[in-house]
């Protein structure tokens, strides 16, 4: 870990941080980003996803350097505290803003917990090129003792606050060497486990060795967002499939894998089964079969759910022709459960076993996880031109 010269909005210049950050790029739909962008001429969603080529972005970072809206700051970490509610309960989730170390995954060190898809990765890596910044950060999860006692928030200063939608945001920067060199040591021996921003990562990656960048080259490292794998504030949501066609594919499946039994919509909150097969407003639970071979799937994910979905369900169905979709919140989930349209509702997975799975130099299926919520970009930016 090490500090960074970050770029951050001078409001004085760019006007109300509440109008200027927006949310990471993959969540955001065309409608959102059209809010955005109306919102203010500077608003950060015309670099984390530009309407047009990716040279307009490092075209608009550059602009608004130049005129001030952007300004550097003296190498630093940031603890920024997120505010939101979730089932009617407000909460606050703490974490780090700092430039972490690239290392591949066979090292042991920055560890992922779920593949990726390839055109995501793409289209980063073309923004990493023609900005040659970190628009937005990865999301890493670490042990609380190492980000705690070191950056207690009475060595950190107000660097500035914002709402976006119903969510809180609070800066505080740490600028005090001293500080920063027990942080960076408290991290050393330390394990990263990747939440989210995979693909931001590998992303990251693949741009220093394309570079050929020297070991401690400013291209070795990558914004990270780090929270505690312990803190009161972490909430993973399941990431639910949606399958369009392949009925009789999937009844096979469900025939030839599972045990089901009918299971009340209110239930679901109490009982919080592992796979719910959602069909015209009847809700199946199903259990795998004791005879249900798994050997071919690796020993860290045959307890879990969404592994088990994935592989007796979930492949059969598209190897069939079906469509997938995926979506975390459940309501939706379940309204979209019609018209032939048949959803299967996921147990969400805990750090303790993303840790373990990764720990174990597993990979779990893609659209795993659903981290809420996410972490704002145009916060903080880090410019590989700055340090």
């Amino acid at each position: 870990m090490r500090a960074f010269p970050a770029l951050r909005y001078d409001e004085r210049v760019a006007g109300p941080l509440d109008r200027l950050i927006c949310p990471p790029y993959d969540v955001i739909s065309a409608e959102q980003r059209a809010d955005l962008a109306g919102r203010d001429p500077r608003n950060f969603v015309r670099v984390e996803l530009p309407e047009q080529d990716h040279q307009s972005a490092a075209a608009l970072l550059a602009h608004w350097r130049a005129e001030g809206a952007l300004a550097v700051d003296a190498p630093s970490v940031y603890i920024h505290w997120h505010g939101f509610t979730v089932g009617g309960v407000h909460l606050w989730r703490r974490g780090v803003f700092a430039a972490l170390r690239l290392y591949p995954a066979n090292a042991g060190i920055v560890l992922p917990h779920e593949l990726t898809f390839p055109k995501a990765k793409a289209d980063r890596l073309e923004l990493l090129r023609a900005t040659r910044a970190n628009t937005s950060p990865i999301f890493g999860m670490v042990d609380g003792r190492a980000i705690r006692a070191p950056l207690a928030d009475g060595a950190a200063v107000e660097a500035g606050r914002a709402t976006l939608g119903e969510d809180q945001h609070v800066l505080r920067r740490v600028a005090d060497r001293g500080t920063i060199d027990a942080f960076a040591e408290a991290m050393r021996d330390e394990r990263v486990y990747l939440a989210d921003g995979h693909h931001r990562y590998e992303t990251a990656l693949n741009y220093a060795n394309e570079r050929n960048a020297p070991p401690n080259a400013d291209e070795r490292f990558v914004l990270a967002y780090l929270c505690a794998l312990d803190d009161p504030g972490l909430r993973i949501f399941a990431t639910h499939r949606v399958i369009s066609g392949a009925t009789s594919a999937l009844d096979a499946a469900v025939a030839r894998s599972f045990t089901s039994s009918p299971i009340d919509r209110g239930a679901l909150g109490d009982i919080q089964p592992g796979i719910v097969l959602v069909r015209n407003g009847r809700f199946t639970r199903l259990e795998p079969r004791a005879s249900v071979d798994l050997s071919r799937m690796p020993a860290a994910w045959r307890e879990l759910p969404v592994a088990l979905a994935e592989e007796l369900l979930v492949r059969p169905a598209r190897e069939d022709g079906a469509e997938i979709a995926y979506e975390h919140d459940t309501e939706r989930a379940i309204d979209a459960a019609r018209d032939g349209r048949v959803a299967i509702l996921l147990r969400a997975v805990d750090p303790a076993t993303l840790r373990a799975v990764a720990d174990a130099g597993e990979r779990l299926p893609q659209k795993t996880t659903y981290f809420y919520p996410k972490v704002p970009a145009g916060l903080v930016v880090r410019s590989l031109d700055l340090g």
